[in-house]
């Protein structure tokens, strides 16, 4: 029979434990996304933010492949105490981290970090890269919740922002044609969610950036500080796309390697803009 040319399956080459472990690294064997590793704006930023660590006992909460943890050992970190929830990144972090050599000033961690983890260790710092496409994305707000050690980046904060303009995306749903594949979910549980599709006064895009925009709102919380479960910020819109602009410790995320945060095109009179803090998902009201 004829090889089926152009349909073979990915072949991932097995030389250690890593790489069965971490199949994404194929082909350029790096463990995660190479927009995460190679985000320079990123990177330099916290280049310069670890070096506090310098003769410093620290906490790095998530440390993926331990890029972080490497930057805060070579500007002086005294220890770190490095926690990876996820087991194959932790496994691939470990290797790397061990591979260079700094395995006796690290304690790896494969556990989910909670603040009172080390309320009998002396801790000195904590960092952290704990976001997502917006800054509450990965449950921080929880995760930091009565820890009294200084904590970096500290400082989160919001612009919220309002685009006059047309959008080239649009919504290309065809309702009619479309089923379940069981009739009586399709007259009940899909005629309720028509219902929601055909609102006109709001309709919301996902990842899009928008130019020449106008601040309506923002807001600023520190980590150390007690953070409430919604924040809201009081607006005046009516018309127009609103959209959130994210920044830790005044880096702006979409400089980096983050996707863009959903935005909502408005029709009618919005007063508030609300934020929950356990996923970052908003809406305006």
């Amino acid at each position: 029979m004829e090889k089926n040319r152009g349909r073979d399956p990915p072949i991932y080459f097995m030389r250690s434990k890593i790489q069965q472990l971490i199949p994404w690294m194929h082909p350029y064997k790096i463990g995660v996304g190479p927009t995460m590793i190679f985000d320079k704006p990123r990177n330099k930023f916290y280049w310069e933010l670890l070096k506090q660590c310098k003769d410093k006992v620290c906490v790095e909460v998530g440390f993926g492949t331990g890029i972080l943890t490497l930057m805060a050992l070579h500007h002086g970190a005294k220890h770190i105490y490095a926690y990876e929830k996820d087991p194959s990144i932790f496994e691939l972090g470990k290797y790397i981290i061990e591979e260079l050599g700094f395995s006796d000033r690290v304690t790896f961690v494969n556990e989910n970090y909670k603040s009172k983890d080390h309320r009998y260790l002396d801790i000195e710092l904590i960092f952290h890269e704990i976001i997502g496409r917006n800054i509450w994305k990965e449950d921080i707000s929880n995760t930091f919740r009565g820890a009294t050690t200084k904590i970096v980046p500290n400082v989160l904060a919001c612009n919220i922002r309002l685009f006059k303009g047309s959008v080239g995306r649009k919504p290309t749903l065809d309702l009619p044609r479309y089923s379940t594949g069981c009739e009586w979910l399709d007259k009940t549980y899909l005629e309720v969610l028509k219902d929601l599709w055909k609102e006109k006064d709001t309709i919301t895009y996902d990842g899009i950036s928008y130019p020449n925009s106008r601040l309506i709102g923002s807001y600023k919380v520190s980590i150390n500080n007690w953070i409430p479960q919604t924040i809201e910020v009081d607006i005046e819109v009516e018309n127009g796309i609103v959209f959130p602009e994210y920044y830790i410790d005044d880096f702006k995320l979409a400089e980096g390697h983050w996707v863009v945060d959903k935005s909502i095109k408005v029709n009618k009179k919005y007063t508030k803009f609300i934020q929950n803090t356990t996923d970052g998902n908003w809406w305006l009201e």
